[in-house]
């Protein structure tokens, strides 16, 4: 994934408010679908993924997620970041019948079967860096948030 081109101030959603998990997914879905982003099948094996596969994990200090689905429900590759102050209840990927705040939300939107690994391995290197993502999550500034993960994923 290059991400000079899968960033977009508009697919980076600074301080949003509390919601359901599910909500969030119909937000981002709708705005994907009416982009032209993704396939129709995308919200439903978005939903599907996450239910069976969650992707929360606890970092030092915030939680973040990662939903993603199959290459075939994507047409465009692309990054949604969102950012929640209070978090947002996501189950974990280490224990699925436990549930988290996660903070920080990645939809990674990748048209290469193997492309998710590798994109993975760049995000959890940027996990590792407290004070990237205390500035990631605290910024009020789309473009501050691209910097940021321009410098740390390509």
């Amino acid at each position: 994934m290059s991400l000079n081109t899968s960033l977009e101030n508009e697919l980076i959603h600074i301080h949003l408010p509390t919601q359901q998990r599910d909500e969030l997914f119909i937000k981002i879905s709708d705005q994907l679908l009416e982009k032209g982003i993704v396939e129709s099948s995308y919200p439903e094996a978005l939903r599907l993924r996450e239910q069976h596969h969650p992707t929360a994990m606890q970092l030092e200090t915030m939680g973040v997620a990662i939903p993603h689905v199959d290459v075939e429900h994507v047409r465009e590759e692309r990054l949604v970041v969102v950012t929640c102050p209070e978090g947002i209840v996501f189950n974990q990927a280490e224990d699925p019948d436990l549930t988290m705040k996660v903070n920080v939300i990645f939809f990674l939107l990748l048209k290469e079967k193997d492309a998710h690994l590798e994109f993975l391995m760049k995000l959890i290197s940027l996990f590792q860096k407290t004070d990237q993502m205390n500035t990631l999550l605290n910024t009020d500034s789309s473009d501050e948030v691209i910097k940021i993960l321009a410098k740390n994923l390509d």
